[in-house]
């Protein structure tokens, strides 16, 4: 039988998979006090935009987010495929392009911040090990670890609803997610505690017909 992994060894690799793992949660969100609840339905178009200059990084964002949607039953169009880079702050265009692409809905990720933050680990209690005798055993032999520092990457954002039906912006929060990995399962984690969000605050009824967050 092999021998287990040390209670040190064992306290590393937890503080690594802590360390690694990402999470979104909003802090603060508003809505609309006088708007009626989003209402799409399976097939309705909505547009995705991310507002970053960063052609890679909007064009990688809109999609993942479509992607989202899509599997929730909507069908999504990038805003890159309707308004080039160069003509994003072009609001009149770009409002009029929205609008006859016949999208019900707008939903907008726009970057805040990018913070490191540092936090400590508390003191591990390392249990008994051998000892001679029965002062030592509950001295060193059940000494706590030395506590340590692990640098967070958190990322701040900002998901806008606008329902074109309504003809206002019936929702916004500003998120932060913490240690993201791939855009992709940023993303994903993303518009699953967005959808959370808005059903929590009664701003969407029912989600459409796809895969369910």
């Amino acid at each position: 039988m092999q021998n287990p992994l040390p209670v040190r060894a064992c306290t590393v690799l937890a503080m690594l998979a802590l360390a690694a793992c990402a999470s979104t949660e909003f802090k603060n969100t508003w809505k609309a006090p006088d708007a009626a609840p989003l209402s799409v339905k399976p097939g309705d178009v909505v547009v995705t935009m991310v507002m970053s200059k960063e052609e890679t990084i909007r064009r990688s964002g809109e999609d993942h987010l479509g992607d989202e949607l899509r599997q929730r039953g909507l069908r999504p169009i990038s805003a890159y495929t309707l308004i080039p880079t160069p003509l994003v702050d072009d609001r009149a265009r770009a409002e009029s392009v929205i609008r006859s692409s016949g999208a019900v809905a707008v939903f907008i990720v726009r970057p805040m911040a990018i913070n490191k933050e540092q936090r400590s680990v508390p003191t591990t209690y390392m249990g008994p090990g051998p000892a001679f005798g029965p002062f030592y055993a509950y001295g060193w032999g059940s000494a706590y670890g030395g506590g340590s520092y692990v640098t967070d990457t958190v990322v701040k954002l900002e998901t806008l609803v606008f329902d074109l039906r309504q003809e206002k912006m019936i929702w916004a929060g500003q998120s932060e997610t913490t240690n993201p990995d791939k855009l992709e399962d940023f993303i994903r984690e993303l518009v699953r505690v967005a959808v959370a969000e808005l059903r929590k605050e009664g701003v969407i009824t029912a989600e459409p017909s796809g895969r369910q967050s």
